[in-house]
């Protein structure tokens, strides 16, 4: 049974100015509060983040889209649909990617084998078995060359010619061209974490290498630090490769931390026997009382998403208390719609 929209949310007239999660149970997916009432008064087949005012929804098999009312804006009619970005949104039929605008009309002619959402203007489709770019009207900008192809990130994208890999901005100009043996990932905060010689170390925007490769696994830079690995043994670095925290967990047991956010990252605690949260100083600011079966997410819009067995998923404040139990089958962390 659906519980009723919260008083809060009705008296938004449609606009959503509180953070909202995606939850799902029963195969039933919809939008909560942070009480944990579902928004809308309704559930759906599948659903999507809220993008520039407009979500993802799935009803008889088919996509469309709902605004921060939860009112029908386009009709479900396509095979699968994405999150709106730069003002268009993916959209699927058959087995071709399009793009759609606010309205619901095709700007892009389904076409592509594969596509990606807008970044700085420039989106990621798949011709062929070649990667290249094209802009808000459907032109390719930059031919289709590569093996794979990001998204633009602090404006730059990483691509690969198979040969070698490197950067390019948004003219399609080489930025750093540099011989790599594994993955990269996205520009966050300036830096970029790249795999040499079976090591991860970090280079900047111009290709140079800053923290040398030294790290058997490294994520990307969040709020000053990232989580690096040796040994499979986890500890976060700053800026200059120094460690700020650690090593004193192992990623692979259930209470990892991946990055700050908010000011906090989860870690053992009391011998391995709890869960707790630390902040960038490495100070204990959250005690919680699940043991070493506990699972976190991230803080975000001062929730953090927990589950004691991996099924059933709720949620805990900065305090430690849970606000919303453990109930649902799968959830994402809360978000502030834009």
């Amino acid at each position: 049974m659906l519980v009723q929209m919260s008083a809060q949310s009705r008296a938004q007239t449609g606009v959503l100015k509180q953070p909202v999660a995606i939850v799902a149970l029963d195969e039933k997916w919809g939008f909560i509060d942070r009480s944990g009432n579902y928004l809308f008064n309704r559930q759906f087949e599948g659903v999507g983040e809220f993008s520039e005012g407009l979500a993802a929804v799935r009803i008889a098999g088919n996509w469309g889209f709902i605004d921060e009312a939860g009112e029908i804006v386009i009709p479900p009619k396509f095979d699968d649909a994405k999150p709106f970005s730069n003002g268009l949104a993916i959209i699927v039929v058959g087995d071709k990617n399009g793009y759609i605008d606010r309205t619901g009309k095709i700007v892009i002619t389904p076409q592509f084998k594969s596509a990606f959402s807008f970044s700085g203007g420039l989106a990621v489709v798949v011709v062929g078995d070649k990667n290249g770019y094209i802009d808000r009207t459907g032109k390719i900008v930059i031919a289709p060359q590569f093996k794979s192809a990001f998204s633009f990130s602090e404006g730059l994208a990483y691509v690969d010619l198979g040969d070698k890999k490197g950067s390019i901005d948004p003219t399609g100009r080489v930025v750093s061209d540099f011989q790599m043996d594994g993955a990269a990932r996205p520009f966050y905060e300036g830096l970029s974490a790249v795999q040499i010689d079976n090591k991860w170390g970090y280079i900047n925007a111009q290709g140079r290498v800053v923290i040398a490769p030294r790290f058997d696994f490294a994520l990307n830079f969040s709020e000053g630090l990232a989580s690096v690995s040796i040994d499979q043994q986890y500890f976060f670095i700053d800026k200059t490769g120094k460690t700020i925290i650690g090593p004193r967990y192992s990623h692979f047991m259930g209470c990892e931390g991946h990055k700050f956010s908010e000011g906090l990252t989860a870690v053992w605690i009391d011998g391995n026997r709890r869960c707790g949260f630390i902040n960038p100083m490495n100070r204990l600011v959250i005690r919680t009382n699940f043991d070493t079966m506990t699972h976190f997410q991230d803080f975000s819009e001062g929730l953090a998403a927990f589950s004691k067995d991996a099924k059933k998923w709720g949620f805990i404040d900065r305090s430690g208390k849970v606000v919303i139990p453990p109930k649902f089958d799968f959830v994402t962390d809360f978000r502030l719609p834009n």
